[in-house]
């Protein structure tokens, strides 16, 4: 990978503007070497000239950018030594003030492990306090550790801005003198980049170090393994880890073979007639956990080939986030289950199980079981990211909405006949299963279906209105789209109530008002994603400017086939549903008709929903990115100016007196 594309895919979004312009400056080399005039035409004085003119340009551009990034970069340091600085003081005072008993307040003293010996377990040291007002700003031992494993991303943000901008630099210099045949570039990149003060890596390496002794022995208890899991960020553009690839290679080469044996098998073997509809009813739900999760390994590879932050715009902790192949195996590993309970529903005779139906709840229980389970194992941070975001999307209306809130609404929303499925398996084996001979009543739509139905489309619906509420500007556009999702209360009402009447004059006019709302509501879905993949063009374009290169080539070829794609299933869906709705208006209606639309639904809604993704993040990723905070605000309280001096001796002489220790907690707090 060139450098120039390393450079942007590894830059924090959030300092876009504060790195060197690297890309405009090899561009403007380019057109230095491009314009300078041919030795045929001119003299070789005004060919000097001309090229002393260039370099003069040149370096001055260089020099500007390099004080542009070194006054940042102070910035950023004497802001860190003042987080550093607070904290320390924090978690000396809480270490205190829950028994710690220490002669030296710097880990890294000579006398270090003497100390350290004479220090109790901080597990083992916590007493009860009584509640005053002069520890009431005391932070808890897990608020500390937030606030340091937040304050060490930071450090490791600013250690990436070093050296990002140090190799650019001395790539744009190398490549003057080797395009220019000159050795000015390095002559110049030592008179100016040696001593200036954010190529120095010693005081945050120092700092760095300093963080992780301290959370080691004040907050992980002596163990540095433990600390430096909980502190410690993958390096950008980190390759995945050979054994992860292969186990997800191993495990989707496992699936395959399974679904080719479980598509053989139904072919020679299928259930019998009475059990189709509810081998198709129990096994449909499931398999979305399976295609969501192959999509989403797709979608995940796509957004790190492309340079898309998707860590930061799903605020994910960039220590626990799921490569593509850990997708890949979750979902390898959800279809082997899904086909392997396929096999013993097919071949239950022959394995002397008499009835089949315990392989579908087998598999449903043991899908369940693997989500939820609370141990920490198998990717215990992304399990729970995704039951949090699930409880956030269900209780919209009570809390403010963010990006991740409403992506996850809208994959549910694409689930809707999947709902409904969900339904019919808890339905099935609580009140069905062993009890009925005859499963197909088992099946037959209740009142309960319809709100199933209606359960994703309200979700969304009750996220917008929350977005109005909560939105300064009381945008219309957040009830624009609560109208086109309120829609779908309309389509399921009117299918709902053509399902239970044999009358064709009375509901015909129903019928059709249930068809304007499916063509409406498709089309509100479509004027929205041509709005969102125009605003990915322009978004493009602006980082054109700003940047020098497309983040992701606007080709019109692609983008037109992306919206052609996006588009064409639900207009051609809608538009045959519009006929489809008035026919069945009438008493010769064949419903199975009804049944097919169920089937092809989820189909194209997850492909929909797939491509979707990519666009949708790419449109985040190029407009609103920059809202994101590549970390999170660490709370502090504020000091006076008596504080600020014991905080400024306690910096610069580490070794205090345990008497003054006391006097500064007692103070501070």
């Amino acid at each position: 990978m060139k450098f120039g594309k390393t450079f942007e895919t590894h830059l924090t979004i959030e300092w876009r503007q504060q790195y060197m312009r690297y890309t405009d400056l090899k561009t403007l080399i380019r057109r230095g070497v491009d314009g300078a005039p041919m030795e045929s035409e001119t003299t070789p004085d005004q060919l000097l000239e001309y090229y002393a003119s260039f370099e003069e340009h040149f370096f001055a551009e260089c020099q500007h950018e390099l004080t542009r990034v070194n006054n940042f970069f102070l910035e950023k340091m004497a802001e860190a030594r003042r987080k550093h600085g607070t904290l320390k003081l924090q978690l000396l005072a809480t270490a205190h003030a829950t028994g710690h008993v220490s002669r030296s307040h710097n880990p890294r003293s000579q006398n270090q492990s003497r100390s350290h010996s004479q220090l109790p377990s901080p597990r083992a040291s916590v007493v009860s306090m009584p509640s005053t007002s002069s520890n009431r700003k005391l932070m808890t031992q897990r608020q500390l550790r937030s606030a340091y494993t937040e304050f060490y991303l930071t450090l490791v943000l600013l250690q990436n801005f070093q050296s990002l901008n140090e190799t650019g630099f001395r790539k744009i210099c190398k490549k003057y003198d080797k395009y220019l045949k000159s050795n000015h570039g390095a002559l110049w990149l030592e008179r100016h980049l040696t001593y200036i003060a954010f190529v120095d890596r010693r005081p945050l390496l120092q700092m760095t170090i300093e963080v992780e002794e301290l959370y080691t022995h004040y907050l992980a208890a002596g163990d540095r393994a433990k600390a430096m899991t909980k502190l410690r960020v993958p390096p950008l553009g980190e390759p995945t880890p050979p054994p992860m690839v292969f186990r997800a290679g191993l495990a989707l080469g496992m699936f395959i073979m399974l679904a080719l044996a479980a598509l053989f098998s139904y072919l020679r073997r299928p259930p019998i007639t009475d059990n189709i509809e509810a081998f198709m009813r129990l096994y449909r739900g499931p398999f979305t956990w399976v295609i969501f999760n192959f999509f989403m390994a797709a979608n995940v590879a796509g957004w790190q080939r492309a340079g898309v932050n998707h860590v930061l715009i799903f605020e994910i902790d960039p220590r626990s986030h799921l490569q593509p192949a850990t997708f890949l195996e979750i979902a390898c590993t959800f279809g082997m289950l899904w086909t392997l309970s396929m096999l013993g529903f097919l071949f239950h005779d022959l394995i002397n199980v008499t009835d089949p139906f315990v392989f579908p709840l087998a598999l449903t229980l043991i899908m369940i079981t693997l989500l939820i389970n609370p141990l920490p194992i198998m990717n215990w941070p992304a399990r729970w990211w995704t039951m949090r975001l699930v409880g956030r999307v269900i209780t919209a209306p009570l809390h403010y909405v963010g990006f991740a809130d409403f992506w996850m609404g809208d994959q549910m929303n694409s689930l809707v006949t999947c709902m409904a499925d969900y339904y019919y398996i808890v339905r099935f084996y609580a009140v069905c299963w062993l009890r009925y001979s005859n499963v197909d009543s088992c099946f037959d739509e209740d009142m309960f279906v319809p709100i199933s139905r209606c359960l994703p489309a309200w979700f969304r619906f009750a996220q917008c209105l929350r977005r109005f509420s909560d939105s300064g500007s009381k945008s219309l556009s957040y009830l624009l789209n609560a109208g086109k999702y309120s829609t779908t209360f309309f389509v399921v009402f009117f299918s709902t109530m053509r399902g239970r009447t044999d009358v064709s004059c009375r509901w015909l006019c129903e019928y059709v008002l249930q068809s304007l709302h499916v063509v409406l509501h498709h089309q509100l879905h479509r004027v929205e994603r041509v709005q969102l993949s125009l605003g990915c063009v322009q978004g493009l374009w602006h980082l054109s400017d700003l940047a020098g290169r497309a983040l992701v080539p606007p080709g019109e070829a692609r983008l037109s086939a992306v919206l052609l794609l996006l588009c064409h299933p639900r207009e051609s869906r809608a538009a045959s549903l519009l006929g489809h709705r008035v026919r069945c208006a009438l008493p010769q209606a064949d419903h199975a008709l009804q049944h097919q639309d169920l089937r092809q639904h989820p189909r194209d809604n997850a492909l929909s929903r797939f491509i979707w993704n990519y666009i949708r993040l790419e449109n985040e990723h190029l407009n609103n990115c920059g809202h994101f905070r590549a970390t999170r605000d660490i709370h502090l309280a504020a000091l006076n100016p008596t504080q600020e001096r014991m905080l400024e001796h306690m910096m610069s002489d580490p070794e205090r007196r345990p008497d003054e220790r006391q006097r500064l907690g007692k103070q501070y707090f």
